[in-house]
């Protein structure tokens, strides 16, 4: 387990900076204090069993872990912090799987402090980890209810935010940083901040989406659809929505090992039409029938219509919109 510089007090006492006299570690039903409480304002601190009173053993299903630091200056102050994860009421984080841990950061955007609980694919082993390894990129187009593209906010100290700030360009399009938190997420509504303000503004209901298992370095694309207009100011000039005849068909990750997931895009006069992917074995056997929704990313799990999982191989989809066949393509599957 590492720690950030995280049992300094308010205050200094003769110049030095306040430090508790004492740390204690809970995990589940069970504590121990920590061997040393001197720990340096700015470093980074590796506990071990060892550097406990008696050993801890956290369950990587699920687990509440919790910090108590005791100081008897300045009116016996005492401090907690916690983080529950996994499969109990009130995680933040789903369960990691091996090769994987739990990272909680708080950094500054502007004046605004953003937190951020994710699973992080490798351990700092005593450095400070790099945020921005541990995500992946979501990107697309945000639409208002009008359906035309979003190309600034109402007021320009005015930001979005889904796990991290939205970077919101001249034609519509965005860009974010997405983390891990759980297998799979719900994602219902956009936060609105201010620059150089603490706290948050407002919120935005979008319509709603699933991001699914994200990992680091993987984009995702996926237009968001506010639910009303309350934020944002005029769409692109003269009306003109940059896609027009263009059908967008993408298929990612391809090879893939458990899943894959498809983004359909179409042209603006079939924005409306139902329609699906289908998917086909190497002898043209019809595997699976996937409905998909404009502009929304569709995984496909490797199994077919019965549940059964299917072996390696290769695959063939089909993209059919009112019984008409509009895009094809092909995909691995590598166990």
């Amino acid at each position: 387990m590492e720690i950030s510089s995280p049992f300094s007090y308010e205050g200094y006492y003769f110049d030095s900076l306040v430090l508790p006299d004492s740390v204690i570690l809970k995990v589940s039903n069970r504590e121990a204090k920590l061997k040393m409480t001197y720990i340096n304002e700015f470093s980074l601190s590796v506990i071990t069993s060892d550097s406990l009173s008696v050993p801890l053993t956290i369950n990587r299903d699920g687990d509440t872990i919790e910090f108590y630091t005791y100081s008897s200056l300045y009116g016996n102050q005492v401090r907690t912090d916690g983080l529950i994860f996994g499969n109990l009421p009130g995680a933040s984080v789903g369960q990691p799987v091996s090769g994987y841990s739990i990272m909680r950061s708080t950094w500054k955007v502007h004046e605004n402090s953003i937190t951020v609980i994710c699973l992080t694919k490798t351990s700092s082993l005593g450095t400070v980890n790099n945020i921005q390894e541990f995500s992946g990129t979501l990107e697309g187009y945000i639409y208002d209810m009008n359906d035309q593209p979003v190309t600034r906010l109402l007021q320009t100290y005015y930001y979005f935010v889904l796990h991290t700030p939205i970077t919101l360009n001249s034609d519509g399009t965005y860009l974010t940083q997405i983390f891990r938190r759980f297998p799979t997420e719900q994602v219902g509504h956009l936060t609105v901040k201010e620059y150089n303000f603490e706290g948050w503004n407002g919120s935005v209901n979008i319509e709603p989406f699933e991001l699914h298992d994200i990992q680091p370095d993987t984009v995702v694309v996926q237009d968001i659809h506010l639910k009303n207009n309350d934020y944002v100011g005029t769409a692109v000039e003269n009306n003109h929505s940059p896609r027009n005849n263009t059908l967008t068909l993408i298929n990612y990750p391809n090879p893939f090992n458990t899943s894959t997931n498809f983004f359909v895009q179409l042209p603006d006069g079939m924005k409306r039409k139902a329609g699906d992917i289908s998917i086909y074995n190497m002898r043209g056997e019809l595997i699976i029938t996937i409905p998909f929704k404009n502009g929304a990313s569709v995984r496909w799990d490797g199994k077919d219509r019965n549940g059964n999982v299917m072996p390696s191989g290769i695959f063939y989809y089909q993209l059919t919109i009112e019984q008409q066949r509009m895009k094809t393509g092909s995909m691995i599957l590598l166990k």
